[in-house]
């Protein structure tokens, strides 16, 4: 071996265990990040199916028929509960 490369494996070899720190500590970074990006999509699909769900269902309820009470009442048809006057004509043939 030349005297170059005896002293670059020996820089390489003072090195190394920094190296491999800095190469376990940027693996941990990109195991984190992977992980974190894994989360938040399923969060974000999750949330999408239940608004989904949610609107569906809403959409279902209000295309059931309501039996309230207000629904079901028979209409003025005889005019008896109309807050219209009377015109004088009609009122005055009457009495």
């Amino acid at each position: 071996m030349s005297v170059e490369k005896v002293n670059q494996y020996k820089k390489e070899k003072a090195g190394r265990k920094e190296t491999l720190q800095k190469q376990k500590k940027q693996a941990k970074f990109v195991k984190a990040g992977v992980i974190l990006g894994a989360v938040l999509a399923l969060a974000l699909i999750a949330g999408a199916i239940g608004v989904t769900i949610r609107n569906e269902r809403n959409a279902y309820l209000a295309s059931l028929p309501t039996y309230k009470a207000e629904t079901m009442l028979v209409g003025d048809m005889a005019g008896v509960l109309s807050d219209e006057e009377i015109p004088e004509t009609e009122a005055g043939a009457e009495g």
